[in-house]
């Protein structure tokens, strides 16, 4: 993913402020700096897009279909503390909602509110000092451990792996999915897919 700086000639004075700006466009994806800056972000390659449409989908049949008003795919904000880049609000790749936030989370969810249930994100290419991989495994895993969300998984297609993190006394424990082995959600049990499959981007059935 590709961030660059846009011309907007707001500097916001709180997340808030961003929030309810109408100027802003419905169809672009913006990223808010701790100093009011604004960041557009370029579009997900084809791979990352089919990727997080694979999960979702498998998400949505999960228990008949109990998630299916949960589940968004890179639509929904989060409002996340700053660090490394400086980012105070997030949009993952693919998130489920605790049910309260289909009530009170209408515009975005709010740093406070209860925890997103599980987050995934789907890194794009570069090396372990590019912005691209400290974004994904060391500072969104800050903020989401920080929020105290119960699982956050890192879809790597670069590295062919899938790096799943589960909260255990308030701090991730990783374990680390290639080829065939199954990937074991502790929050939704028996999700039932492959790293493989997952990191080609095959829509299950």
């Amino acid at each position: 993913m590709t961030y660059t700086l846009t011309t907007h000639p707001t500097r916001y004075t709180s997340y808030q402020d961003y929030l309810d700006d109408e100027q802003l466009s419905s169809e672009r994806n913006y990223r808010l700096l701790s100093t009011g800056e604004l960041i557009e972000v370029a579009s997900e390659d084809d791979l990352n897009l089919r990727i997080g449409i694979a999960l979702l989908m498998r998400l949505v049949q999960w228990q008949g279909g109990l998630l299916k008003d949960s589940v968004r795919n890179g639509n929904k904000e989060i409002q996340v503390p700053p660090t490394g880049d400086q980012c105070v609000n997030r949009k993952p790749d693919v998130m489920v909602l605790h049910p309260d936030h289909l009530i009170i989370a209408k515009q975005a969810i709010l740093l406070g509110m209860v925890p997103p249930l599980f987050v995934a994100e789907v890194v794009s290419p570069g090396n372990e000092n590019s912005d691209s991989y400290q974004r994904d495994y060391v500072w969104k895993r800050q903020q989401y451990e920080g929020w105290g969300i119960a699982e956050y998984w890192i879809i790597d297609p670069h590295r062919d792996q899938v790096t799943a993190l589960y909260l255990v006394e308030g701090t991730y424990q990783a374990e680390i999915y290639k080829g065939s082995q199954q990937i074991d959600s502790k929050v939704f049990s028996a999700l039932s897919l492959t790293a493989e499959q997952l990191l080609r981007g095959q829509m299950m059935s």
